[in-house]
């Protein structure tokens, strides 16, 4: 009798135990879920579109524009169905979107196609309220076989950069330090992959202590460029696309800016 209410015991003792362990288990994995969503929630995302929703013939609804030669084209596109055209244009013609933020640090990714023939267009990250300054930000430039900076005073190779093919490319911005690194591959994996080019100088220094514009413009224009899947976020930190975004990061995506492209 007394062995078999020793067993009882026992067995009692073990699913208690058991029990006790689950819950610990569970409320580890709630924290660290709570952490994970703050640290996505933080990570605020402006601009994610492949310019689906956009009008053919159109400029993107809600972007700042200027000039007429910048186009939603279903004429060279690399995923879906539609790219932005950056087909020409007069001198300081451009088309971006306001970015609101406290974060000093913008990434911006996106595939890119440079048809061969000479200059292309312009990336601006701009620091500046007034989206038509150029100085104070990223002021990159894509010319013919090579992607080059701007440094306020000369244009600087950064590397060869292949044409009539589509590229990916990844340009983290930090005004605090007024630099920027640049990336680029075959597809966004070996992007980010890449060592890059890294502490790379603004045109000038920042004016402002954080972006207020990304923007696509044309100077000397001569060859047309197409632009997809454009993702503008906070921080340094790789955006994970491999989550859903109405899934379990929701409230991450819930905090698109008003201006994102995604209305």
């Amino acid at each position: 009798m007394y062995k078999k209410q020793c067993r009882i015991n026992s067995v009692s003792i073990t699913a208690e135990t058991t029990h006790l362990v689950l819950r610990v288990m569970l409320v580890a994995a709630l924290a660290f879920s709570a952490i994970l969503a703050q640290t996505a929630i933080a990570q605020e995302v402006f601009v994610q579109t492949g310019f689906e929703k956009e009008t053919k013939g159109k400029t993107p609804k809600d972007w700042e524009v200027r000039g007429n030669q910048f186009k939603v084209t279903d004429d060279v596109v690399k995923t879906d169905k539609k790219s932005l055209g950056i087909l020409g244009g007069a001198d300081d013609d451009r088309t971006g979107v306001a970015i609101e933020t406290d974060n000093p640090i913008i990434t911006v990714e996106f595939w890119v196609y440079i048809k061969s023939g000479g200059r292309s267009f312009n990336l601006k990250v701009i620091s500046s309220d007034n989206i038509a300054q150029n100085n104070g930000g990223v002021y990159i430039n894509w010319n013919a076989n090579a992607v080059r900076l701007f440094d306020g005073g000369a244009w600087q190779p950064i590397d060869d950069f292949e044409t009539d093919t589509w590229r990916y490319v990844r340009v983290v911005s930090d005004v605090s330090k007024s630099q920027f690194d640049f990336y680029a591959g075959d597809d966004r994996n070996e992007t980010l992959k890449d060592r890059g080019k890294k502490g790379l100088p603004f045109r000038n220094a920042a004016i402002g202590p954080v972006t207020k514009w990304v923007a696509f413009h044309v100077y000397g224009f001569a060859a047309p460029g197409y632009v997809d899947d454009l993702l503008i976020y906070e921080g340094d930190e790789p955006l994970n696309l491999a989550v859903d975004p109405v899934g379990k990061l929701a409230t991450v995506w819930g905090h698109i800016k008003g201006h994102s492209a995604l209305h």
